[in-house]
């Protein structure tokens, strides 16, 4: 059912504790009370928004995807079908393809800056913290950026839900990075601006600035110039 968002459908809105700005289309009646949604948003059906989520004007949302816990989204971001998305922001401009998951255990916090990208399936870990910078493409598919590690679980013997040696550390991606698709990055590490890592690598040290890197495990190729 179509819902654009007439008089009758704000006020009730409103009396549930909801925000909906002007001329948004809401195509859901899963909308939890706290959210608030701007000006001129597309929201698809079957999408689920969640009470502490907040999305500022021109967001477009495709259908059967989840916004849940803490998720903030700027201005004209663009989240595509079947996304579950928790404990993010997400900055202006910025794109999160289709049957991108987050998830984890922990506290952490994802933060994407303006002009961004995130590709088809690939999955980020909150179970630590993940702060990825303005102009970055994370290409799909599959593409993880994992910040916890279970191998001293796995050693140590120790049963599934006993979390003593399942060890967290964040991740931080730079401005004006490139990422490839099914690559792997390991908690801590730090990709420093304007670098390259190419398709299917797995970076388990830290990048330095104009780098391009690859492999498995991720070496260094070769410096990265922007007259390239």
């Amino acid at each position: 059912m179509q819902m654009s968002l007439k008089f009758n459908y704000s006020f009730l809105f409103r009396s549930l504790g909801i925000h909906i700005g002007k001329k948004s289309k809401i195509y859901t009646l899963k909308i939890k009370r706290g959210s608030v949604i701007g000006n001129y948003n597309l929201i698809s059906k079957f999408t689920e928004i969640g009470s502490n989520c907040c999305m500022d004007d021109n967001v477009k949302i495709g259908k059967n995807t989840i916004l849940s816990g803490y998720t903030v989204l700027n201005k004209n971001v663009i989240i595509g079908r079947n996304v579950i998305l928790q404990n993010i922001e997400i900055g202006e401009n910025s794109h999160i393809e289709y049957e991108v998951l987050t998830m984890g255990l922990g506290k952490g916090k994802i933060k994407i800056g303006k002009e961004s990208y995130v590709g088809v399936r690939s999955v980020l870990d909150y179970s630590d913290n993940i702060t990825i910078g303005d102009y970055v493409h994370i290409a799909g598919p599959s593409t993880g950026l994992w910040t916890h590690s279970s191998a001293k679980q796995v050693l140590s013997g120790d049963k599934l839900m006993d979390k003593t040696h399942r060890t967290t550390s964040p991740i931080t991606i730079e401005n004006n990075v490139y990422i490839g698709g099914n690559c792997t990055i390991y908690p801590g590490v730090k990709i420093g601006h304007h670098s390259i890592i190419a398709p299917n690598s797995a970076v388990t040290k830290d990048v330095e600035p104009y780098s391009l890197v690859g492999g498995v495990p991720a070496r260094f190729i070769k410096s990265v110039k922007l007259s390239d």
